[in-house]
């Protein structure tokens, strides 16, 4: 029977039976743990397929030698506190990409067209791009202005116009966000802004496309050129 440190710690002496005898043992006496070279050589794994169990890892019989180099890395990066993805499922995989994201500002372009067909008639602002799958919560801040009166270029409105910031995704064109419901100032001196939340989920890269577009009460084509859209939009993953 191996006795070790551990085993006698705490007693003063052991009794043995036999010829009226007394050996009297301390703890300086227990055999001492396996030195590192024996020690690896008692734990040795054999290099075939299958050696390395569980109980190998839950008595700590798995020690740096016995791992490729691959291996000691990954080890190392988990302990370091970094999370190694082949190691996570799917799912998992996907959560740590939540809180990362897009974000974009986009500067002041005239809507060169109001009315008529949204889709042939709209002005590309920009575009926001989503890095990869999941589910975005897509935030979009607007500011529309009409060219001020007195200045150059300025036309005298005869109607409302309600501009629109649009957003659009997918080869089916959905819905990103749409800014609209109130007219710009006829005379241009007041800003009008306006901004949208929404979730999208793509299963892959995606491009948001932002457009700007407008609609006049009286359903005519004035204004074109007379006001300017600027955006800032942001996407981070959630899902």
């Amino acid at each position: 029977m191996r006795i070790t440190k551990k085993a006698v710690a705490g007693l003063s002496a052991l009794a043995l039976a036999g010829g009226g005898g007394v050996l009297v043992m301390s703890s300086a006496d227990a055999a001492e743990p396996p030195a590192p070279a024996a020690r690896d050589a008692a734990a040795s794994i054999p290099n075939t397929k299958g050696a390395v169990t569980n109980w190998h890892l839950g008595k700590g019989s798995v020690y740096g030698d016995n791992l490729g180099p691959g291996m000691v890395s990954w080890f190392t990066t988990v302990y370091d506190g970094s999370v190694h993805l082949k190691g996570l499922d799917a799912d998992l995989k996907n959560q740590l990409g939540n809180g990362k994201g897009a974000a974009t500002t986009l500067a002041p372009k005239e809507i060169a067209k109001i009315g008529g067909p949204f889709a042939t008639n709209r002005t590309v602002i920009g575009e926001v791009k989503l890095p990869g799958a999941g589910t975005y919560l897509v935030n979009t801040s607007a500011m529309f202005d009409r060219k001020n009166a007195g200045t150059e270029g300025y036309e005298t409105p005869t109607t409302e116009t309600y501009p629109s910031l649009v957003l659009r995704y997918g080869t089916d064109e959905k819905d990103a966000g749409t800014i609209m419901g109130s007219p710009v100032s006829k005379a241009g001196f007041v800003e009008l802004t306006g901004s949208s939340t929404k979730t999208v989920t793509v299963d892959g890269p995606t491009t948001i496309n932002v457009y700007g577009f407008g609609y006049n009460e009286d359903r005519s084509a004035f204004g074109a050129g007379q006001i300017t859209v600027s955006a800032q939009v942001s996407a981070v993953k959630i899902g």
